[in-house]
Parts: structure tokens; sequence; C-alpha cells
């Protein structure tokens, strides 16, 4: 009778040990909607300040990334509330990082209207995003 009172304790006292060392891994900010909305703000308004042309292709790279880690960042938090806007916003974002990996140094004539376009669609699904966003985050 003993020992299985002694393990159902050691059970308990692991099990909570266990989600407290959990609890505290994850730093408040990290878990904040509002503030993850606004750093996936900063990421996509840094992406779309780059204007799509041959010498910045790298750079439009490492934003649209940028802008993805964020936009994963975010869709951890937000529980499921805004999975479709979250969902078309990175379909634009994969859609435009395939348009430029396709297009290259040599064939970025021929794609800057398509980039264009994409960055545009990608404007429109993150203003559909912030606008779901606005009643629970004012500024972001």
């Amino acid at each position: 009778m003993r020992s299985v009172l002694g393990r159902r304790i050691i059970a308990t006292t692991v099990l909570a040990t266990t989600l407290l060392v959990a609890g505290c891994s994850t730093s408040p900010a990290s878990q904040d909607l509002c503030a993850n909305a606004k750093n996936l703000t900063s990421a996509v308004d840094e992406m779309r300040a780059l204007k799509p042309d041959g010498s910045k292709l790298d750079a439009l790279s490492a934003k649209v990334d940028a802008a993805l880690a964020r936009l994963d960042q975010f869709q951890a938090v937000s529980e499921g509330r805004f999975d479709t806007a979250v969902s078309t916003l990175r379909a634009n974002l994969e859609g435009f990082k395939q348009t430029l990996a396709a297009a290259g140094n040599e064939a970025f004539t021929a794609a800057a209207p398509q980039l264009t376009a994409s960055l545009k669609d990608i404007s429109t699904a993150y203003a559909a995003l912030n606008e779901s966003l606005a009643t629970q985050c004012k500024a972001a």
C-alpha cells in the first residue's frame, strides 16, 4: 500500500516539476499575441520596402524568410483565431519566394511584373490579417 502511495507522490511531484520547468522556459513576451503581431508587421514592412530589382534579390529573399519566420511565431500564439488570414498571407509569401527563386539575376526583367503583382497580393493579405487584429491589438 505504501509503495503505491509513494509512487503516486513521486509521479505527481515529477509531473508538477515538469510543468513548472516548461512554464519557465517560455517568456511572456514570446507568447504575447500583440507583440508577435507587431514583429510580423515590422518584417512585412521591411520586405515591402525593398522594391524588386535585380540587385536586391538576395536581400528580398532574406526579408521573405524573416517574414515567414515571424508569421510562424505569430501563428503559434494566435490559437487558431486567424488561420484563414495567416494561410492566405503564408501562401502569398511562399508564392513570392518561389517567383523570386525562379527569377534569378538573369531572368529578373521578365519576372519583375509578376514580383510586383505578388507584392500587392502580400499587401492585401496582410491588410486583411491586420484588420482582423485591430480589435485585439490597437497598434498592430
